[in-house]
């Protein structure tokens, strides 16, 4: 075995996490750094892969280096293969490297490696479901085309609130006035502007915004979290409605907003997470390689 430790890792379009662990199993330090979606970035991804390693090392004031050290990366975008492919082709400097989803990492860690399903919701959203050793996956196929109720999709559908209310579209909130607020603006087209060149991270930036706006019970808010609760319903309808008995976990960032707008069907099956994206990243690393 040419490797020592190995590193969990949970990469999403915000931000990066890693768990260090020795080969016995044994925690040793966490970090953290920037984005990690290999299909909008790879190159970024694996540079705040490794920071994110390098901040889990010195944690543990061990001369520990990555190429002592096991990849095991739950990483967005992975579910398509293209992007998994470009990410693997990078230069890195650890000793091997085994790269799932962060949806699957995350399933397997909440799970604890049995049969469960999880709804992901942070600036990006997915949802799997992990029966008898098999993964079905629904959603995660990013902004433009998807990634309903996310930060990101929170955020953008404010900016397309915030012009149809410009135009007389929609009427004036208090949604409208915070964003304007938030992001300086005086006229619409100061606003496309600003948002041409956005990615789902920057949109996700705005998602706060909306979020406090819907607690102080602004209309134009509110329907936009109940949007993105009505489609998260129908997607757990959808990953459970063939294994009414699984549990299911609703963890991102937003969990706390949507868990109590969740049908009561949905709601009958929510279990808090066992374990983390990391450490589901981590035993499907021991999995994959056979010497572990």
């Amino acid at each position: 075995m040419s490797y020592k430790y190995v590193v969990g890792i949970d990469g999403g379009g915000t931000r990066c996490r890693a768990l260090l662990q020795d080969i016995d199993g044994n925690t040793l330090g966490e970090g953290a750094a920037g984005p990690a979606n290999i299909m909008t970035n790879p190159e970024q991804a694996m540079g705040s892969v490794i920071d994110a390693t390098l901040d889990a090392i010195e944690s543990t004031a061990l001369p520990i280096t990555c190429e002592e050290v096991l990849l095991a990366a739950g990483l967005a975008g992975a579910n398509i293969p293209q992007a998994k492919q470009s990410f693997l082709a990078l230069d890195n400097p650890f000793s091997d490297t085994v790269v799932i989803s962060d949806l699957h990492a995350a399933c397997l860690g909440a799970h604890e490696n049995q049969s469960g399903a999880l709804i992901i919701c942070g600036t990006g959203s997915a949802a799997t479901r992990y029966d008898k050793g098999v993964f079905t996956d629904k959603g995660g196929y990013g902004l433009q085309v998807g990634d309903d109720a996310s930060g990101a999709w929170l955020g953008l559908s404010a900016i397309k609130h915030v012009l149809l209310s410009y135009d007389g579209v929609e009427p004036v909130s208090e949604l409208k006035k915070r964003i304007c607020e938030h992001l300086n603006l005086a006229s619409p087209q100061q606003l496309v502007t600003l948002v041409a060149n956005y990615n789902a991270a920057d949109f996700g930036d705005i998602a706060p915004v909306v979020i406090q706006a819907y607690r102080d019970q602004c209309a134009a808010a509110t329907s936009l979290i109940r949007k993105g609760a009505n489609y998260l319903n129908q997607l757990g309808e959808a990953l459970i409605n063939q294994a009414s008995t699984l549990p299911l976990c609703l963890v991102g960032g937003l969990a706390d907003v949507y868990t109590p707008l969740l049908s009561s069907s949905i709601s009958s099956n929510l279990t808090a997470p066992l374990k983390s994206a990391e450490y589901g990243a981590i035993s499907f690393a021991k999995r994959v390689k056979s010497e572990w």
